[in-house]
């Protein structure tokens, strides 16, 4: 990879995480409105019309870019079934999971428990892909792990929506972590990163429509959300910001593999109090962004390659 290329990479991942902390944001934002606040599984209508439209969107995207022919060769590929093994993981599980957890616990404390999921990933290849993780992974697992305890505890000593929220944040990191290692297996399978996020995001549409309709059986808000102007245009606008997001991610695993584009993309739990604070005037709590960071350095060590810090320490001296 080229010097311009690799620098491009580095910052698909690290603008993934920028745009993801915004996302959470306003759909934090979206979730404080009073009528769709009193329907208990209105988050995961939210969810799955977020996905449904970020498919919408990356449909014309890749309409634009005239790509008809590699996506129905890939549709071809029974190897495309991976890619939608890992929506499920990603899009209904955690996702749903993500959102659920911002509804009981807000999305500062619910973006730095998720951010764990790197670590979670970095388990993940160890146990199935044999990836190796050195002495300086497992002190950073043990960091990520004693703040989101801590975290954790502090979230859930007031009321028992705390421990929900706390168990769905957890949940949530599993998924994401586990549909990072396969997503990235199936672009091994030359499937493209942007035809990846397109299957991915029908899979996920498909699989959220599935579980509204066995379980819940109807759409709960989803008149109020498209007859309101303003719900509507905060939906559409938080769709096309995860899909930024989801798109520079899937561009990073691409391109730098999971392990890297994980350690980028979770500078978004710290993006995410930022922007809670600026667009939702959310106070910044010193012991929030301290754990924050503990959290987020944590899965940064857990994943990343020690031979890129032993490169890291050289050019420094």
């Amino acid at each position: 990879m080229y010097v311009n290329d690799k620098l491009s990479a580095n910052f698909y991942g690290l603008f993934s995480g920028v745009f993801w902390g915004l996302s959470g944001v306003l759909l934090a934002s979206l979730l404080r409105n009073d009528i769709l606040s009193s329907y208990i599984l209105v988050p995961i209508i939210i969810a799955f019309l977020n996905d449904l439209i970020s498919f919408v969107y990356m449909f014309f995207y890749l309409s634009y870019k005239k790509t008809y022919r590699k996506i129905l060769s890939i549709l071809k590929n029974k190897n495309y079934f991976i890619i939608t093994m890992a929506a499920i993981f990603g899009g209904p599980l955690g996702m749903s999971f993500y959102i659920l957890s911002i509804k009981y616990i807000g999305i500062g404390y619910t973006a730095a428990i998720s951010a764990l999921y790197p670590a979670i990933g970095a388990l993940i290849s160890f146990f199935l892909l044999k990836d190796k993780i050195h002495k300086i992974g497992l002190f950073g697992l043990a960091l990520a792990i004693t703040c989101t305890i801590i975290l954790g505890y502090s979230t859930t000593t007031q009321t028992i929506f705390g421990w929900i929220g706390f168990l769905f944040a957890f949940l949530c990191a599993l998924g994401w972590g586990s549909e990072v290692v396969i997503s990235s297996y199936g672009m091994n399978k030359n499937i493209p990163s942007d035809i990846a996020y397109l299957i991915r995001q029908l899979s996920s549409s498909l699989g959220y429509f599935i579980i509204i309709v066995v379980f819940i059986h109807s759409f709960p808000g989803v008149t109020h959300i498209f007859s309101d102007i303003k719900l509507t245009t905060l939906l559409l606008t938080t769709s096309l910001i995860a899909t930024l997001s989801y798109l520079f991610y899937y561009r990073a695993i691409e391109r730098l593999r999971p392990i890297r584009a994980m350690a980028l993309n979770i500078t978004y739990s710290v993006w995410a109090v930022i922007f809670a604070y600026l667009i939702m005037d959310e106070p910044i709590s010193i012991n929030l962004l301290f754990i924050c960071t503990g959290i987020s350095v944590g899965s940064f060590l857990t994943a990343i390659n020690p031979i890129n810090i032993k490169k890291l320490t050289y050019f420094i001296k």
